[in-house]
This record gives structure tokens, sequence and C-alpha cells, in this order.
């Protein structure tokens, strides 16, 4: 296994998945017994997420990301009677096939994080809620996501409604009520308690209450910042309701938004950055496995001139998990929520003026000088 060349370490994952899932089965056969056929299709693709996940971690040399991931897939696999040392095993039987295998420059960093990723599965996995009832709207977030679980969008659009009536912001409705009802509605997911139609159920309605609440503040007046963005979740990325969450953010502040939505590829984003003349350019990525995509693009935008000027902001979960992530890319910047991005993008725009009122002054002194000796 080697992270050399891209293309190759995809192509022998599906390989050594299949490998792997096959001597686990062999070492433990009650699976087969416990699961049958489906279960041991359902192992192999598992074990092809979690060799992704690796091979980012990898990339990124974020042992973190690939710890955290551990920690997930032990309350996801616990709702399917899968034990901690079920987990253990076949991440040991990785290692043995990585050890085996012919040594490159990656192998001992593979190791390494393999081995950390194992000693997570002896660590306790429980994530506390989201929701904390003493915390800013609170209450209102926990009612708020109970009629998303009972498919009562009306009663959920009419609880917005009231908050809003009774003088609660557009932004706090987002930040305290929609965001902490999407983190909750993902635990809820990972811990078995509601399917992957209810979660996509909740963030549909969520989007849709959104939606409903652009007559509040669009057409408002509101402070010109004057600043440009454009948004985008990187190629593959499908989660974007936190970017859109941040998008609106930057409006209601007055910037000019161009919201580009998911699964963006490098040739559109590129396009628009430079149509627009973008001052922050936003990027998201939710999955591990899209930060290398979102590398790229980043590598893109650096080696085009006409938007080597555009500052960079990236967010996502990965980010949140190593939060010193962003630099390893080649971002300006980083922020965990659309009110932090905000001020990070304040923060990028007055540094990149601050350079160029020192570059602008260097070259007025280099001019002087010249003149001087020409003199």
């Amino acid at each position: 296994m080697t992270i050399r060349e891209e293309q190759l370490l995809l192509a022998d994952i599906d390989g050594l998945a299949a490998r792997v899932t096959k001597e686990h089965y062999d070492i433990q056969p009650d699976l087969f017994e416990r699961y049958g056929k489906p279960g041991f299709e359902k192992s192999r693709r598992d074990t092809v997420y979690t060799l992704h996940y690796l091979a980012e971690s990898v990339r990124m040399d974020s042992p973190s990301l690939f710890v955290h991931y551990i920690g997930w897939l032990k309350q996801l696999l616990s709702g399917y009677g899968l034990t901690d040392a079920d987990i253990r095993l076949k991440l040991e039987i990785v290692l043995r096939c990585i050890r085996e295998a012919r040594r490159d420059e990656w192998t001992d960093r593979t190791v390494r994080i393999l081995e950390m990723g194992i000693l997570r599965t002896s660590e306790p996995a429980e994530t506390p809620s989201f929701i904390v009832e003493k915390h800013r709207l609170g209450r209102e977030v926990r009612t708020y996501l109970d009629a998303l679980l009972r498919s009562d969008r009306l009663e959920a659009y009419a609880l917005i409604d009231r908050l809003i009536e009774r003088g609660e912001s557009v932004r706090d409705v987002y930040q305290y009520v929609f965001q902490v009802s999407q983190y909750e509605v993902g635990l809820l997911w990972q811990t078995q308690q509601i399917s992957v139609a209810d979660e996509h159920y909740c963030t549909a309605i969520t989007q849709s209450a959104m939606s409903r609440l652009y007559q509040r503040w669009i057409g408002d007046e509101r402070p010109s910042r004057g600043g440009v963005l454009v948004s985008a979740c990187v190629g593959g990325e499908l989660h974007e309701i936190g970017l859109r969450m941040l998008t609106d953010v930057f409006e209601m502040e007055g910037w000019d938004t161009h919201y580009l939505g998911a699964n963006t590829d490098e040739d559109q984003l590129l396009d628009e950055v430079l149509h627009r003349g973008a001052d922050i350019v936003a990027l998201s990525a939710t999955m591990t496995f899209h930060v290398h995509i979102m590398k790229k693009l980043i590598g893109a935008l650096r080696a085009d001139e006409r938007s080597a000027k555009s500052m960079i902001l990236v967010g996502g979960l990965p980010f949140n998990v190593d939060p010193s992530l962003w630099k390893r890319i080649g971002a300006d910047g980083y922020a965990p929520d659309a009110e932090k991005a905000l001020a990070e993008a304040d923060r990028l725009l007055a540094a990149r003026a601050r350079g160029a009122e020192r570059e602008a002054n260097l070259q007025e002194a280099a001019s002087e000088g010249g003149h001087e000796l020409g003199s």
C-alpha cells in the first residue's frame, strides 16, 4: 500500500479490503453464521470505507482524523451487534498486511496511525448530546428536533415563526437551532436511533425552514461590507447545509455572495472565482476522504495568478477534528461555524490590505531610490 501515487492507492484499497475481510471471517467464522453472505459484503464495504479514512489520514499526516473515525465507527457498529474486539481484530489484520507489504516512505506513518486507531478501540466511545437545555435556545432546539422526528414540519415551521416573532434574530436561529439540531440528527443516526431516511427528512425540513426565513431578511437594508464571497462544497461532497448557513450569514452582513452548493468541480469553481472577483473563497468538506480534493482545489486557485489573491477559508468536520489541518492543505484560515467564519474573513481581508499597503510602500521607496540614483 502506497500513497506515492494517489490512483495506485485508491486502486489497491478494494483488493486489500477483500483480503482483510476474508481473513477476518476465516478467523471468526461465527460472523458468517451471524450475518450471512449479505453481512460479509457489508463488512467488505465497511473495510473499504475504513481504508479510505486511513489513506486520507496518512496523506494529511493527521492521526486524529483516523482516531476520530474509529470512535465514530465503534458507536455505529455497536448498533449492529459488533464489538470493540471485532473492530480491533480487523484493524490488526490491516496492520499485518501493511507490515508484510513492500516498505516505502509511507509505511512508518501508516503503521503509527493504525496503531493509534487500534488503541482507540479500547477506549469509551460515548458522544454527549449536542443539545443542552441551559444553553442559548436549548429548550427550543429540543422542541424543534422533536417536531422533526415526528415528521411534523408544520409544527417545526410554527416554532421558528414564534421565535422570530418574539424577537430572536434569524442569525441566532441559524446558530442555536438549525446548526445544533443538525449536529444532533447526525448523532442520532450514528447511534442507530434514526434511519438514513429520517436523517434526510430532518435535513430537508431544516433547509425548507431556512428558505421560509428569507422573506424575513432578504431585501432588508443591510450594512454593505463590499466583500465578495464564493462558497462551494468540494467535488463528491453532498453535505451542503452548513455551507449554505455560512453563505446566508455573510449575505445578512452585507457581503456579495455566490453559493455554488454541493459537489463543485475544479473548473466550475475557478470560473466563478474569476468571474466574481472573489475576495474570500469558502470551501467545505464533511467527509474526511474529500480533504485531498480540497487541497488540489486550493493548489489550482493558487497556481492561477488571476485567483492567487483570493483568500481561502475552509471548514467542515475534518477541520474541527484537526484544527491545524487547514495549514497543511494551503488554506488561509479555518472556522468551525458561520459566525466565526465571518470574523475570520474580516481578519483575512484586513491582513491582505496591510500586505498590499506594505508592498505599495516598498515599491514607492524603490522607485524614489531609482530616481535619486539617476539624478
